[in-house]
């Protein structure tokens, strides 16, 4: 992913080849090139996925472009990781720092699979009442089952549980689901990831936070943040806490924002979005077409 933009599109081949040394080395051979092992390990893998990082480097470095090429943001938003991502593009944290969190994310994260195996499933066709109910079926004592998510609009969320629950789960789902597991590994945004959680806040307690430049939308619970002391206490929340990402665009709405542009590889945000008024409009950068195409509209809007 990215090589055409970063053959195409000068300004983001600028931003991929100044990443900060905090990066993994190799970072952009593997996100033309792969291989698949590299970004999805398996959990007794002696390296740590590298998935996280490449999709932040790739949504970072569109970002500068984009901010290279004269667009100016009201305010960012991101989803799981992607959180990471959306501090240091606002100037919270440097660059380098999310790196090192997410470095320290995936190596923690991949040691609490093999403590204690987790999955994250995808239900399709499901409302957020069935899944609520079958989490409350499938949890108790020692056991986890808890909603990571739910995406009214494609009526689809995303569950976190221990591994050894997924079939008591599905047999209290109804028949019209469809279930799908996700293919990064464990139950990120879940109670069984608190103690990377904790991990990743005691290193967001050793760094500096600033002011951001424009507000960040936290996943959370949707608010905007600009204090710095209240984006430290959400930074290692995009570990563990349920992502909010509908109520996060609904908040947005409800502030004025109109134009959405998404900053990750494909449609991993847009893909989810809720429904959208009649004034406003999802934006990509995917590819190079849509990236100039993007730069287009945005100059038009200002000139508006």
């Amino acid at each position: 992913m990215g090589k055409s933009l970063y053959v195409s599109i000068p300004s983001v081949r600028r931003a991929l080849d100044s990443l900060p040394p905090e990066a993994s080395p190799g970072l952009k051979q593997v996100m033309f090139r792969g291989p698949e092992a590299k970004l999805f390990p398996p959990p007794d893998s002696p390296f740590p996925s590298l998935f996280f990082e490449v999709t932040v480097a790739l949504s970072l470095s569109v970002a500068a472009a984009l901010r290279e090429d004269g667009v100016v943001p009201d305010c960012a938003a991101g989803r799981s990781v992607g959180e990471f991502a959306s501090f240091a593009f606002a100037g919270a944290v440097p660059p380098g720092f999310c790196f090192s969190a997410i470095k320290e994310f995936s190596r923690l994260g991949q040691r609490n699979c093999l403590e204690r195996p987790s999955r994250l499933l995808t239900v399709y066709g499901a409302g957020k009442k069935d899944l609520e109910r079958a989490c409350a079926g499938t949890s108790g004592r020692d056991r986890v089952c808890e909603i990571v998510n739910f995406y009214s609009r494609l009526n689809a969320g995303v569950v976190g549980l221990d591994a050894g629950l997924e079939s008591a789960f599905r047999a209290l789902l109804p028949r019209r689901t469809r279930v799908k597991a996700c293919r990064e590994v464990g139950a990120f945004h879940t109670s069984l990831f608190s103690d990377t959680a904790r991990a990743v806040a005691a290193l967001a307690a050793k760094q500096e936070f600033s002011a951001p430049a424009f507000p960040v939308y936290c996943g959370s619970d949707g608010r905007p943040r600009t204090s710095p002391a209240a984006l430290r206490r959400e930074f290692s929340r995009a570990v563990d806490a349920p992502v909010l990402w509908e109520e996060t665009l609904r908040s947005m709405l409800k502030d004025g924002v109109r134009d959405f542009v998404e900053l990750a590889p494909g449609a991993m945000l847009t893909e989810f979005i809720c429904e959208l008024p009649a004034d406003a409009r999802v934006l990509r950068t995917d590819t190079p077409t849509n990236y100039r195409l993007t730069l287009r509209r945005l100059a038009e809007a200002r000139r508006g």
